[in-house]
């Protein structure tokens, strides 16, 4: 019997591409292009995994995967975000959300099928791990971020490329 998915992202072409890869493979996909569209849709339909990106409209990644692990009925469906390569992925907002795992956009085609299939209980070709989020305590405040390297600006260059610095 086939798994079945819903997919939440609001671009068509990465709901294309997720579309291509399941084609081949024992799933069932619903997709849609928000994440209100997505509460609703997995409670109707009761999929095995969610995938839902980050950032869309109607409710992100994170509220999304929050809404479905409130739900009693929904509550053990793995939901995997799914992050663009651009957009800021919070890793603390996502434990905080009790999503399973995510990936990034764009990704392997073997990596995410490996990581979807783990977290639905299926064999996978590469044998793969996925790392799962630990649920941040209700009590205590999530460590800060550590703030990304900034490079000291370059000198720009003067008249015939000699440098004004």
């Amino acid at each position: 019997m086939p798994k079945s998915v819903l997919v939440a992202d609001d671009s068509n072409t990465i709901r294309k591409v997720i579309g291509m890869i399941f084609a081949t493979e024992d799933f069932t996909v619903t997709m849609v292009d928000n994440g209100l569209d997505a509460v609703n849709k997995a409670r109707e339909l009761r999929p095995d995994i969610v995938l839902a990106d980050c950032m869309m409209p109607g409710k992100n990644g994170y509220e999304v995967a929050e809404a479905i692990k409130a739900d009693p009925a929904l509550q053990a469906t793995p939901v995997m975000l799914l992050a663009g390569t651009f957009e800021p992925f919070d890793e603390n907002r996502a434990r905080a959300s009790r999503a399973d795992a995510h990936i990034v956009k764009p990704f392997d085609s073997t990596s995410f099928l490996d990581k979807v299939k783990t977290l639905v209980g299926m064999p996978t070709g590469g044998g793969m791990t996925v790392p799962t989020y630990q649920p941040v305590s209700s009590g205590s405040p999530a460590p800060a971020a550590a703030a990304a390297p900034v490079a000291a600006p370059r000198p720009l260059p003067g008249p015939a490329g000699v440098p004004t610095a």
